[in-house]
């Protein structure tokens, strides 16, 4: 009996032994299977962190940065692209990739690897030492919001204009818009010098005419040539105009080289030289032409510039492009030079349906071939100013120059009575002054780059109790006060023209003591220095007037 219990005993013993190697077996296959388990699992984890890496990287959704100690420091918006400081991702613990000269992280996930770029950013400017320290900061790029930033940062600003500050943040320029709440402060960051004076040097003409005006191509080249020597750069107007408004910081030796004639030559001198030549013939800035260099204190309405004529010698070049007063003398032609000043009135399209009974209306298709006839022959359709200062032999013009006026401001010269003359200006490019009758119309019917706006009354365009103009018929005290009127809307005294082409004595006088520098009537011819300047005389452009006349006009 006690041999049969023992051997159940050893049994039950062996039994027991049995199932504890097997649940230990069990144990020790299922330990093995785990850690192979997240051994593949790192791996693939490991894998897909290197597969998001690159030196450039882009954000694919809107995504958070952090810092770190995982603090969520700002967002980036999707399709940003980021540089990443270089590493080896060695295991899959480096889930966030730190973002290139900055305390911040990115989520491995949130970016994909993008194409190598280079952002490296040289201002051509002086930066300024002025920072911008905001305590929260929302960047753009390509006036699109891409970054923002909770942490007070202070980054020197490059440049500015209207709306943005320009900082270099994240390895790339990016813009910061302005607010009246931002907080600037002084910075040391540039001790290099600021130019004090940009030289704006001046071509009528780079032509082989006769004239003082015209500037030969060998000898533009001879002073583009020292400019390059001597280690001036040109800019552009956009730049000038932002120079003097405090908005970027010029490096010394600057120059605005500008021409109020665009051909051949001067595209063949744009490409051969880095230093451009500017057309300034529709850019909303007034030059002064004395030979003087330019300086911050400069007026956009007076902008002192230099001269270069046909017999100006590189001696002289040279000073005007280091800023020094030149005088130069103006040498008389033996041949007095004609300019033809034409005269309109209204323009009509009968394929609108639209008529028009009088003389003076001129159809727009009839318009349109004289500009065509201008523009395919070369000439230049001057601004008010430049004839003005032509008559007053300040400057000389090209030989194929003409001045267009437009009398009154009634059907299809505004934007209010048929819109016909301001958008065939501005589709040709052309020139024109219309003289307005101030008090009848809003003057801002009229604005446009290509047409200056001139004074012809503001109530006196009607005949009076004398059977004439009213303007010849009041006194001087009269006329005075309407003139006064007008200059205060139209505001330019560069010139005038009398109503009904009709003046006397008083009318010229009352003219000239209003502040006017110039006048026109009537008379069929072309007008020439030697004319009596408040009476210069223009052709009258009729409905009947032919082409081969128009021709012979201008010619």
């Amino acid at each position: 009996m006690k041999k049969v219990k023992l051997r159940e005993k050893v049994k039950k013993k062996k039994n027991t032994i049995f199932i504890v190697m097997i649940v230990i077996a069990i144990i020790i296959l299922s330990g093995v299977g785990i850690v192979c388990y997240f051994d593949f699992c790192d791996n693939k984890l490991l894998k897909s962190i290197r597969n998001h890496y690159s030196k450039n990287v882009i954000v694919v959704k809107d995504t958070n940065i952090y810092d770190k100690n995982n603090k969520v420091m700002g967002k980036v918006k999707k399709d940003f692209s980021l540089i990443l400081e270089d590493k080896r991702v060695k295991n899959s613990s480096e889930q966030y990739f730190k973002i290139k000269d900055t305390n911040y992280y990115v989520y491995y996930d949130d970016v994909k690897k993008g194409k190598v770029i280079d952002y490296n950013f040289e201002n051509k400017y002086l930066v300024f030492n002025t920072n911008i320290s905001n305590g929260k900061t929302v960047f753009y790029q390509n006036n699109r919001e891409v970054l923002t930033v909770n942490d007070k940062l202070s980054l020197p600003i490059e440049y500015m204009d209207n709306d943005y500050y320009y900082v270099v943040y994240f390895g790339r320029l990016l813009q910061v818009k302005r607010s009246d709440n931002d907080r600037l402060v002084e910075s040391s960051n540039s001790d290099k010098a600021e130019a004090s004076y940009v030289s704006v040097i001046n071509y009528y003409s780079i032509d082989s005419c006769n004239k003082d005006s015209c500037v030969s191509v060998d000898n533009v080249k001879q002073q583009l040539n020292y400019l390059k020597e001597q280690g001036f750069y040109s800019i552009s107007v956009d730049e000038y105009k932002l120079w003097l408004e405090g908005k970027i910081r010029l490096r010394e030796k600057a120059v605005l080289l500008t021409t109020n004639t665009s051909n051949d030559n001067l595209n063949n001198l744009n490409n051969e030289y880095e230093l451009k030549i500017q057309d300034v013939n529709n850019v909303d800035l007034k030059f002064n032409d004395v030979n003087k260099k330019s300086t911050k204190d400069s007026a956009l309405d007076k902008i002192e510039r230099y001269v270069v004529k046909k017999n100006t010698t590189l001696e002289n070049f040279k000073k005007m492009s280091n800023g020094e007063d030149v005088v130069e003398v103006v040498k008389t032609s033996n041949t007095e030079q004609r300019i033809a000043v034409l005269n309109y009135h209204f323009f009509y399209d009968p394929n609108l349906g639209e008529d028009c009974d009088e003389s003076i209306c001129l159809e727009v298709s009839k318009f349109r071939e004289q500009l065509d006839y201008l523009k395919n022959n070369g000439y230049r359709t001057l601004k008010m100013e430049e004839f003005k200062k032509w008559m007053y032999g300040e400057m000389e013009l090209p030989e194929k120059s003409v001045l267009i006026t437009v009398d009154d401001g009634a059907k299809g010269t505004g934007k209010h009575n048929g819109h016909k003359l301001i958008p065939i200006l501005e589709e040709y490019n052309m020139n024109a002054t219309l003289f307005l009758i101030s008090g009848w119309w809003d003057v801002e019917n009229y604005r446009s780059k290509n047409l200056d706006i001139q004074s012809h009354t503001y109530d006196m365009h009607k005949y009076g109790s004398c059977g004439k103009g009213q303007l010849v018929c009041a006194t001087k005290e009269q006329a005075l006060m309407d003139l006064q009127k007008s200059l205060q809307i139209v505001d330019n005294s560069d010139s005038f023209c009398y109503p009904f082409y009709s003046y006397s004595d008083v009318a010229v006088q009352a003219v000239k003591e209003a502040g006017f520098k110039i006048a026109f009537v009537g008379g069929s011819v072309k007008a020439r220095r030697s004319n009596n300047k408040y009476l210069i005389p223009r052709y009258p452009i009729y409905k009947s007037t032919t082409l081969n006349q128009f021709i012979k006009m201008v010619s």
